[in-house]
């Protein structure tokens, strides 16, 4: 009974502190609706790149010119539903192509080179030096970027490829590649890829606001009247567990609700939404022992307060909730790359949560990432627990 007048207590508490309700509710559906502004327009198949093309080639009016031809296939390349996939302008020197890629005008450029019909001329006839080469810059951060260059290089590929079957007569040996999009994929925005990394922002902000609340119990003397109610700290862990993990699953839902508004493509349906709040659940366990821990770990209320924040936002980071993060590996195991950052529970949550909503995974396809996220966890916990016994210990 007490365990359940503590969950009482903790919802309660919640709903009266503005405070609290701003930094588990609002923070993460603010950050939900600028995400979703920015990145939930057009889907992947839809964006037409901006690309800046410099021929150097010369002379273009000659028979042998290739760049010619290849610029109109540049240009003239469409996605599966009709739409251009660059928008091509023509620049005439490298250095105003680079300066409009560091404005940002557009995503990448392409350099044909001097004497590259030449060159492409030379190979068709037996030269070993190939058929020309083609140079590609700008900033691999960018998403365009990387979809670009992957694009002309496929159209360079198949480019080579007619220039050699018109000249000898005979179809290159090649392996096929059929490419066949998941499931739902084909619409996917980066939106659908960054709105479970915001739901789990949500949780580790969970970390801010239950430091705050059991520093002020602890400082302001309930937590030893509870002490003196006969209540164990196991009990007292237990009841903020279960309500703060319950409010982990109630930010999944109004987030899932605020990212379909905003043009999340929802895969799964209910099924999926029980299995992402499962995962919220987990999730909020290792959220609430780091709480404990920092207030453990603080001489006071006012400094368990301050460094809450300056652990959750850094976290945030660490994790993936914001933006992709580069490889780290660390090890491997089973034929798997480890990841530094995969050891934290929350970048496992992430990685499960975009499973099940964005690509409509079932339970079995994420049940041993539940399982891994459950045991940091607990290990978490057992820390956490140990920790705040020798804290109350020290000050009843």
């Amino acid at each position: 009974m007490k365990i359940i007048d503590l969950i009482s207590m903790n919802f309660k508490q919640m709903i009266r502190d503005k405070r609290s309700l701003f930094f588990l509710l609002l923070f993460p559906i603010i950050f939900m609706l600028i995400f979703g502004f920015a990145y939930g327009g057009d889907s992947f198949t839809d964006s037409t790149i901006n690309l800046a093309l410099v021929n150097l080639d010369s002379p273009h009016d000659s028979p042998n010119n290739f760049s010619k031809d290849l610029v109109s296939t540049i240009k003239d390349v469409e996605s599966d539903n009709s739409t251009k996939i660059f928008e091509v302008k023509e620049i005439n020197s490298i250095k105003d192509a680079e300066k409009l890629v560091y404005d940002d005008s557009v995503s990448l450029m392409v350099i044909i080179p001097e004497n590259f019909s030449d060159s492409v001329y030379s190979g068709l006839n037996g030269n070993d030096n190939g058929l020309g080469n083609i140079i590609v810059r700008g900033n691999p951060s960018l998403t365009e970027y990387g979809i670009g260059q992957n694009v002309l290089n496929s159209i360079i590929s198949q480019y080579s490829n007619e220039l050699i079957k018109k000249i000898t007569g005979s179809e290159p040996m090649k392996i096929t590649l059929n490419q066949e999009d998941l499931k739902g994929t084909s619409e996917f925005t980066l939106f659908d890829y960054a709105a479970p990394g915001l739901m789990v922002f949500a949780i580790l902000m969970t970390i801010t606001t239950v430091t705050s609340n059991i520093a002020k119990e602890t400082e302001n003397g309930m937590l030893k009247r509870l002490k003196l109610s006969k209540m164990k700290t196991r009990d007292y862990v237990l009841g903020n567990l279960i309500s703060w993990s319950l409010i982990g699953a109630i930010q999944i839902i109004l987030l899932l609700i605020v990212a379909v508004l905003m043009g999340f493509h929802w895969q799964g349906g209910i099924n999926s939404l029980i299995i992402a709040c499962v995962i919220g659940i987990l999730a909020t366990i290792s959220s609430v022992a780091v709480a404990l821990i920092i207030v453990s770990l603080a001489k006071n209320e006012s400094q368990a307060t301050n460094i809450a924040p300056l652990i959750a936002v850094p976290l945030s980071f660490l994790v993936g909730s914001f933006f992709p993060l580069p490889d780290a590996t660390i090890g491997t195991f089973n034929g798997h790359a480890i990841q530094v950052y995969e050891i934290l529970p929350w970048n496992q949550a992430i990685t499960a949560i975009r499973e099940v909503l964005t690509f409509g995974y079932s339970l079995n396809m994420v049940l041993n990432t539940m399982i891994l996220i459950l045991f940091m966890g607990i290990i978490l916990m057992i820390i956490s627990i140990i920790l705040f016994n020798r804290k109350l210990s020290r000050e009843f």
